[in-house]
C-alpha cells in the first residue's frame, strides 16, 4: 500500500518589530555644560590665522598665546606630579640627568 504525501500549507510568521531605544540622552554632569556650548570654541587655542607653532620655550614665551602656553605647561606638570610619573631624587655625582623637550601644538578643533 503506497503512502500518500500529506500536503502542509506553509506558515508565514511575521517577526515582531525590533525594540527601539527609548531612553532620553542627557550629558553627564561632570562636563559642567561644556557639551552644550560650542565645542569648537571651548577647545580652540589661539587664532586659526596664527603662524607656526613655537619650537622652543623662548619662542612660546614670545608668542601671542604665551599665557596659554604657561597654563598648559603648568597643567601638564601638575598632572604628571599627581599621577606620580616620576620620583624626584638628587642626581649622583658624575651623572648627567636626561633632558626633556616641550612640544607646542595649537589645537584648532575639538578633535585636535
Amino acid at each position: 500500500m503506497p503512502i500518500e504525501p500529506i500536503h502542509i500549507e506553509p506558515v508565514h510568521v511575521v517577526p515582531p518589530p525590533p525594540r527601539r531605544f527609548s531612553r532620553i540622552f542627557h550629558p553627564p554632569e561632570r562636563y559642567l555644560g561644556i557639551l552644550t556650548e560650542d565645542v569648537e570654541e571651548v577647545f580652540l587655542m589661539g587664532d586659526r590665522d596664527q603662524g607656526k607653532d613655537p619650537n622652543t620655550y623662548n619662542e612660546a614665551m614670545l608668542d601671542i598665546d604665551s599665557e596659554r602656553w604657561l597654563e598648559a605647561m603648568k597643567l601638564e606638570i601638575d598632572s604628571m606630579h599627581s599621577n606620580q610619573v616620576w620620583t624626584l631624587v638628587d642626581s649622583p655625582e658624575g651623572i648627567v640627568p636626561i633632558g626633556c623637550k616641550w612640544i607646542y601644538k595649537r589645537k584648532l578643533s575639538s578633535d585636535g
